[in-house]
């Protein structure tokens, strides 16, 4: 009866690790929710992907997402789809894998699941492509009550399954990028675009992290984010017009700022013409526009583009090719943004506040492409809907990783 018993023991140890593997328990009290969505189950065995899913309450964000086994950190995750692949290795035995995530106001929600034996443990980032959609009706009104099943997604021509969905409601980190050539002294435009930014400001939320940056010749402005409105609005308040528009130059230099940054990034351009010197035909940077577009493109930042003045579909580039009109629509459609044309000064404000609304109402689309080449080139993403009176807008693709071509 001795082995029989022993059996039973052990039948009833197991049983009580799988329930415990899928109990997902934030500490008591605590509004930050953990949960693990992927492995499904609690016996692991070779190369695996680890999801997991954090939320908190209406005031705060998740800001990291750290994931362990046996208490031993495997990586801390800073923005969703909070996602790596594991080699969970082969063998006997049991250990537990814990995410534990915090939110901006220091709480902290963990789940726990436990396992069979793992190895050594060696993993890597899975590389998700991250798409930000907005999506509008008819009359250009917000729609933000779509499921994942209301979207397509193709790389390339290629239909992608879309691994994470949810309403972009992460923080983000915006540069603000204004033009003070010497024509924006013209009717007060300066004082009112100080005045839009500052709106601007008021309408992000608290955690969002901002860049002030100024142009005319030169690219003016503190580069690092910060969330202190008091320091931004002194940034803002020390703007100042005069000399040329070196356009293509300060959009280079701002998308190498935002290159890297953690989260989502957006670039709030507003500008009154085209790049020009302040001698008269004379280009006002080195860069042409092609380069900026893609130094954008490569830091995946959404560009939302305010032309101030009425006759810029009219005021050409210096070559004769595109109007700044078109310029502006090239940037905001090929990286996933929007461009506004206000024709008066005053409207400012009001353009900024809707700036601030149409980064709040989008949809985070993330895949893992099929595509695994590192070639470092241009791959286009098409983001669809089947109901033909939406409008749906996201970047126009992205560059992969890998060694840089020439090939586009």
């Amino acid at each position: 009866m001795g082995p029989v018993r022993t059996r039973v023991l052990i039948g009833l140890v197991f049983a009580a690790l799988v329930s415990a593997a899928l109990a997902q328990a934030p500490p008591e009290a605590s509004p930050v929710k953990v949960k693990f969505v992927e492995p499904g189950a609690a016996l692991l065995e070779g190369t695996i992907r680890i999801t997991v899913e954090a939320s908190t309450s209406s005031d705060a964000t998740i800001v990291s997402v750290s994931v362990f086994a046996d208490d031993k950190l495997l990586t801390i995750l800073e923005r969703a789809p909070y996602t790596l692949t594991w080699d969970s290795g082969h063998g006997a035995g049991l250990r537990r894998l814990r995410a534990v995530a915090e939110d901006s106001l220091g709480r902290k929600g963990e789940a726990v699941l436990v396992s069979r034996r793992i190895g050594a443990v060696q993993y890597e980032d899975v590389r998700l492509v991250q798409v930000y959609a907005a999506v509008r009706d008819a009359r250009g009104r917000p729609v933000t009550d779509l499921d994942k099943s209301a979207f397509t997604l193709k790389e390339d021509g290629v239909p992608q399954s879309i691994a994470t969905f949810a309403p972009a409601r992460l923080p983000i980190t915006i540069a603000l990028l204004i033009d003070t050539s010497s024509s924006m002294r013209l009717g007060g435009r300066i004082d009112l675009a100080r005045r839009g930014a500052e709106t601007f400001l008021d309408a992000v939320a608290p955690e969002d992290r901002l860049i002030v940056l100024s142009f005319d010749d030169t690219l003016k402005g503190d580069r690092e984010p910060t969330t202190d409105r008091r320091t931004l609005k002194q940034r803002i308040a020390a703007v100042a017009a005069g000399g040329g528009t070196a356009l293509y130059d300060a959009l280079f230099q701002t998308g190498e700022t935002l290159t890297g940054l953690e989260g989502r990034r957006a670039l709030v351009l507003l500008s009154d013409g085209r790049d020009q010197a302040l001698a008269e035909n004379e280009p006002g940077s080195l860069h042409v526009f092609e380069e900026a577009l893609e130094r954008v493109q490569r830091s995946d930042a959404a560009v939302y583009a305010i032309g101030l003045g009425p006759r810029l579909d009219q005021e050409m580039d210096l070559e004769h090719r595109r109007s700044v009109k078109d310029l502006l629509e090239t940037l905001a459609a090929q990286t996933g943004g929007r461009a506004y044309f206000p024709q008066k000064a005053s409207a400012l404000e009001e353009v900024y506040r809707q700036v601030a609304a149409d980064l709040k109402d989008q949809y985070l689309l993330a895949y893992a492409s099929s595509n695994t080449a590192r070639d470092g080139r241009w791959r286009a993403i098409e983001v669809k809907t089947p109901d033909p009176s939406l409008k749906v807008t996201a970047r126009a693709g992205y560059f992969a990783p890998g060694a840089p071509s020439a090939a586009r």
